[in-house]
């Protein structure tokens, strides 16, 4: 199950125009990501939840991505958060072990040997987790020696145990929806892992390294597209080059200088004197106009820049533009 039916309140105001599982990273929806993640992992079969904006959605991904896998959708009315989100589509899993993951987490996973670790361990729930950072400003997670998670969401480390960083991805048994409210809001973290670990349930830590970032601000919005650009994501921007491919942008443009990296997508129209990157994400059919000079800078699709602009840290639309 993928969790994308959040406001994404921390990326408006271009959550007002897209929704937030499409918006693009490198010109790509960062749901797409995620996709290519579970298609790649083996999985054949995804229920996405959904509630803003959600025909957009449903038309960009349709029902199979990629001829793979399969997709469903569950739409809700009314948001019913992380765990009623995920009870109401009970029905939708049978006995084996499934992942749930959110729409906004880039990473690299192998997920085949995280779910390996929770049919060793039998436990009814494995979080994945990421060495812990001071200052991290995420809910803290505990672990005893052998990997056990203990405690979670605590200000204070518990004595003997580590703290780590729980990066959205779960690998989940049936056994969680017994703890989980029916038809009403609740959180899979504060309320289904507390009631399981209050029940001695096994829920154990799979520790993993390498790429993830959270796509939940503006900030880390920006940077995810950075780091696509200058080819920090190894898993998913190996496998999920921009459309079109490399392009000889100067040629197709004469009198406009391009300084790599830059990705431009289809249709845009840049006229003479502009200096494009470094840095720099143009989406589909934006319009920059004489004399401009981008840099570090991702244009949502339709932007637009005026004439003569200087631009250096910036996120624009075609409604909206915000310094970063």
């Amino acid at each position: 199950m993928i969790l994308a039916a959040g406001l994404g309140t921390r990326l408006r105001p271009f959550t007002e125009e897209i929704p937030k599982p499409l918006l693009p990273v490198a010109n790509r929806p960062q749901i797409e990501f995620v996709l290519e993640l579970l298609r790649l992992s083996g999985v054949s079969d995804v229920v996405i939840n959904l509630h803003q904006l959600a025909e957009p959605i449903r038309s960009r991904l349709g029902s199979c991505y990629r001829g793979l896998l399969r997709i469903n959708y569950s739409v809700e009315t009314e948001l019913l958060g992380t765990g009623g989100g995920l009870k109401k589509v009970e029905d939708f899993f049978d006995e084996d072990p499934f992942i749930l993951i959110n729409a906004d987490t880039l990473m690299d996973l192998d997920l085949a040997s995280a779910i390996r670790r929770h049919i060793e361990c039998g436990a009814a729930a494995t979080m994945v987790v990421r060495e812990w950072e001071e200052g991290a400003g995420l809910g803290r997670v505990e672990m005893d020696g052998e990997g056990r998670i203990r405690r979670m969401l605590q200000r204070e480390a518990g004595e003997g145990l580590t703290p780590v960083i729980f990066t959205g991805v779960h690998v989940l048994s049936r056994k969680v929806f017994g703890y989980l409210p029916a038809g009403r809001f609740s959180c899979i973290n504060r309320d289904g892992y507390r009631a399981m670990l209050e029940a001695g349930e096994r829920v154990f830590g799979f520790r993993v390294s390498g790429y993830w970032r959270d796509v939940g601000t503006l900030a880390s919005y920006f940077d995810a597209n950075m780091d696509f650009i200058h080819g920090r994501m190894p898993a998913c921007g190996e496998r999920l080059a921009a459309p079109g491919g490399e392009t000889d942008y100067e040629a197709a443009m004469p009198g406009v200088e391009f300084i790599p990296p830059v990705i431009m997508g289809r249709g845009c129209r840049i006229e003479r004197g502009c200096r494009i990157g470094p840095a720099v994400v143009l989406g589909n059919c934006c319009r920059v106009g004489g004399g401009c000079r981008l840099e570090r800078a991702v244009a949502l699709p339709r932007a637009a820049f005026h004439s003569g602009e200087l631009v250096n840290g910036c996120i624009r639309s075609k409604m909206a533009s915000v310094s970063v």
